[in-house]
């Protein structure tokens, strides 16, 4: 049997770092974003008899991992055991400890690959290296989340969040979960537990769901950058920000006791193209049709501010993760040793990591003298040329090849120009004045910290 061993100290009390382990978006928040992880069935918490089913992806090939918790022991410890998985077996103990004025938390994962010991000459090393990556990036999560909850200390919030299935949302939704607070989903099938409620922006339809709650999230929209932009795909873009976001707004505003806070997803797209110009929340709206979509987008939560609820509107940068967006069309690329970069690679990237997208939106939450417009993007904004070589550094591959403008423009049409060929230089003036901190400001340490790749 192999064993594998990972500690880290935390600055919080031992019970509060057990607590955080033990909350429903913990499995979220710890599984890695290079790792397809998908959970299938969740009965129960970490308690003895709790079990989980997950769906792995390994490449082309997927299997069912299920694993079943015991040892359940308040704040010291818990196990959980792979009953079906990839292993030939997998026990994972969870030990906290006191440590000093903080506490500190041991993963031990005792396993045996199947066909071992043969396996353990051809696959030993990969394993143990695979494990390194992973729980260093737990880790860090995990520090990252209990010094947002210190920092803000915040209260247990009643949170409504639509597009919770998207990008952003598959993130945000474990993150606050895990801060202690209860959200509900908006979903636009027929809700199939407590915590979803159904809408349908295009019949104007929509759950009482808004009662008592705290804050209301906005995430949903058609995805913009994932093909050519034909005249049903404008439609779709424009609308689904749109008419959902007028539809909640309005929503919100006639009620008797309307939630005290409204974040709007919105998008640096609302600056246009403006080379090497420094933008902040006073420049105004751009050119191009991702300009005008946005202005569109943020006016329809006017209904909401009016009535006199908080109002944010974020406009969120490149938004890395390679599970989703920019960075995962890009890493196929690197890894085949063809790293590149669109045009001529000055135009501008106003980035962002995921961690700081969760936590920004929380911020903004938290801090109520945030209202309007807010940037939600990293301090250093980055060429696409100096995004190619970063990222090219951190995968150790170099980014050798430039997709001329011509032929982006000849398969994307105006969404190459508009998205790929354009850029702005976005700074999070609100954010940083309202006392945000960023986790990860400087791009390498970002991509380092997403792909697994720390020194």
């Amino acid at each position: 049997m192999a064993v594998f061993r990972k500690r880290k100290s935390f600055d919080c009390p031992r019970e509060q770092l057990f607590d955080w382990h033990g909350r429903y978006g913990a499995i979220g928040r710890l599984v890695p974003p290079w790792e397809e992880v998908h959970v299938l069935e969740r009965m129960g918490g970490i308690a003895d008899g709790s079990t989980v089913k997950m769906k792995v992806k390994a490449g082309p090939v997927s299997t069912e991992w299920h694993a079943l918790h015991k040892n359940y022991n308040y704040p010291e410890e818990f196990t959980d055991v792979m009953e079906k998985g990839p292993f030939k077996e997998w026990e994972h103990r969870h030990v906290f400890f006191e440590c000093g004025g903080g506490s500190a938390l041991e993963d031990c994962i005792t396993y045996k690959l199947p066909f071992s010991p043969l396996s353990d000459i051809i696959a030993g090393r990969y394993v143990t290296d695979k494990l390194e990556r992973m729980f260093s990036y737990r880790h860090r999560v995990t520090e990252g989340d209990i010094n947002f909850i210190n920092k803000y200390k915040p209260r247990r919030l009643n949170i409504v969040v639509s597009g919770a299935g998207g990008q952003v949302g598959r993130y945000l939704v474990p993150f606050l979960t895990t801060q202690g607070h209860s959200v509900k989903r908006l979903v636009r099938r027929r809700s199939d537990s407590e915590f979803e409620f159904s809408w349908n922006p295009d019949t104007c339809e929509i759950d009482n769901c808004f009662g008592g709650c705290d804050a209301v999230i906005h995430l949903a929209g058609e995805p913009i950058g994932d093909g050519r932009w034909s005249k049903s795909k404008k439609k779709k873009i424009t609308g689904s920000r749109v008419e959902g976001t007028r539809l909640i707004a309005e929503y919100i505003s006639k009620m008797d006791s309307p939630p005290p806070v409204l974040i709007c997803a919105s998008a640096i797209g609302y600056y246009g193209d403006c080379g090497t110009e420094i933008l902040d929340e006073h420049s105004p709206a751009g050119e191009g049709f991702i300009a005008d979509v946005c202005r569109q987008w943020e006016e329809a939560a006017k209904p909401a501010a009016d009535r006199g609820v908080r109002v944010v509107l974020i406009r969120i940068g490149v938004a890395l993760t390679p599970s989703g967006g920019a960075l995962q069309r890009f890493l196929p690329f690197f890894r085949m040793g063809l790293g590149c970069y669109p045009g001529r690679g000055d135009q501008v990237l106003s980035w962002v990591a995921m961690d700081d997208v969760v936590r920004g939106i929380a911020h903004c939450i938290h801090s109520e003298e945030t209202e309007g417009a807010v940037n939600l993007t990293a301090p250093e904004q980055v060429t696409m040329k100096e995004f190619a070589r970063t990222l090219g550094k951190v995968l150790g591959r170099k980014a050798r090849f430039r997709i001329p403008a011509w032929l982006i423009k000849l398969i994307y049409g105006q969404m190459g120009r508009e998205v790929l060929l354009s850029g702005a230089r976005v700074e999070p003036k609100k954010m940083m004045d309202t006392g945000y901190e960023f986790g990860y400001p400087k791009l390498e340490s970002a991509l380092r910290h997403l792909l697994g790749r720390i020194l």
